[in-house]
This record gives structure tokens, sequence and C-alpha cells, in this order.
């Protein structure tokens, strides 16, 4: 498959695992955005894991609920996110388990569809940064052909320090650009101590900066967490590329 990169700025939002809140922090980050009067898309180029509603028989995925919605512009869910399976598996394997497999080219095309439909475009990746997306592509390759400034999310907590810099290290390695780096707490019935010291200590270890630190059901915009500024998102990207 060809290299290309796209002729839009933006974001990609990868993770140290899955369920660390990728879904949340783009959406969050989407909605400042689209306040600002910035036209933004929102691309997740596979999702599995779909939620059956009772009342209607359908079924839908919340994490491409969350994204439409965070944009308020009427875009078919099929450009938010093309390739949508049900089994709560990484996507090759849940599309093997309809039938289907990945097709790798439509994972890019439809990032390249939003270039000439926003001014900037977050693109959310699938379970960590070595997830499998295709059966021949791991997420870090899927950035890799995008070329976008990454921004990694991961879970406020006990083991953030190694998955963070396990993340960083792999991305680093194979010469992509990262913005920073998030912590996002997705649990608040934990009574973990090591939220306090966890950014000091992945900063310490690395030059990735550490951005924020995200309440739990965090409302407004995301801050700066040491001096509690607003993260101007086109620019982070912008001094990233």
């Amino acid at each position: 498959m060809d290299v290309f990169s796209l002729k839009i700025p933006g974001l990609m939002v990868v993770g140290t695992d899955t369920d660390v809140g990728k879904t949340y922090i783009t959406a969050a980050i989407a909605r400042q955005l689209v306040a600002e009067g910035v036209q933004t898309g929102v691309y997740k180029p596979a999702c599995s894991g779909s939620v059956r509603d009772e009342e209607t028989g359908t079924s839908y995925w919340p994490d491409v609920e969350q994204l439409s919605e965070a944009i308020q512009t009427s875009v078919p869910v099929e450009r938010i996110c093309p390739q949508r399976f049900h089994a709560p598996l990484a996507p090759p394997v849940a599309a093997a388990d309809e039938g289907q497999q990945i097709n790798e080219g439509l994972l890019l095309e439809g990032a390249q569809w939003w270039q000439d439909q926003a001014e900037f475009l977050l693109v959310e990746g699938v379970g960590g940064v070595l997830c499998p997306l295709s059966k021949h592509m791991l997420i870090v390759d899927f950035a890799a052909q995008l070329k976008l400034p990454l921004l990694i999310v991961a879970r406020a907590g006990l083991g953030t320090i190694n998955h963070s810099l396990l993340t960083i290290e792999v991305l680093q390695k194979r010469g992509l650009s990262i913005a920073g780096l998030i912590l996002n707490d997705v649990d608040p019935t934990l009574s973990d101590v090591s939220r306090r010291s966890n950014a000091a200590q992945i900063q310490q270890w690395t030059s990735v900066p550490v951005l924020s630190f995200v309440p739990f059901e965090w409302r407004s915009n995301l801050l700066h967490y040491q001096t509690q500024a607003r993260i101007d998102w086109i620019q982070l990207a912008q001094d990233s590329r």
C-alpha cells in the first residue's frame, strides 16, 4: 500500500490499551474545536463491539455515536466509521466472526474523504498502538500511513507509567511524531495514590509532554494539568509535525 500524507491538519488519538477513554477524549477535543468555530471532522477507521437497543431491536456503536454528536453535523455514520462489527474483538477478528475481512484501502480512503469536508481532522485509533487493525496492519502501521501527530491517551492509575513509556518507545522507534500524552481517569471508584505522581514520573522518563490529567466525567475543555490553561489543539498539531 502506498504511503501518503493527508492534506488536512489534525491529530490521531491512540491509546496505551483498550478502554482508556480514546473516544471520550477525541469527542471532548472535537466539541472544543466546534465551539471555537473550527469545522472539525472525526474518523475511526474500524469499530468493533456493538450495543443492542432492546426497544428498537437494532444495534449501534457507542463510540461512533459519541463522535457523531461531538461534531454537531449530520454526517453519515459510514463517513465517521466505515467498517463496524458486532463482536468486542480486534477488528480483523470481529470481521472474520461475521464472515468478512477488513478492507485496507477503505481505511485510508475514509480518512481522505474528510479533506474537502473539514478544516481539522481527529482520527481515533483502536485499542493500543500494537492492536491489529487488519490482516496486515497494526494501528501503528495505520498511523505511519496517515502521518498525523499522535496524541496518546493513557489510563490514570497504577501501571500507567509502564504502559505509557512502552507506547512512547514503540512510536518513537517507528519515527512517528507524538504531540503529547493525556492521563484519563476512567474509574472514580479506585483509590489509587499513584494518580498524584504518575504525570511527574512519566515526564521524568520522556520528553513527550504530559498535557493533561482528565478527571472522571470531565465536561469542560481539556486543560494543561500544570497551568490549567486551555490547550490549543491546532497549534499543538502544527508544532508537532
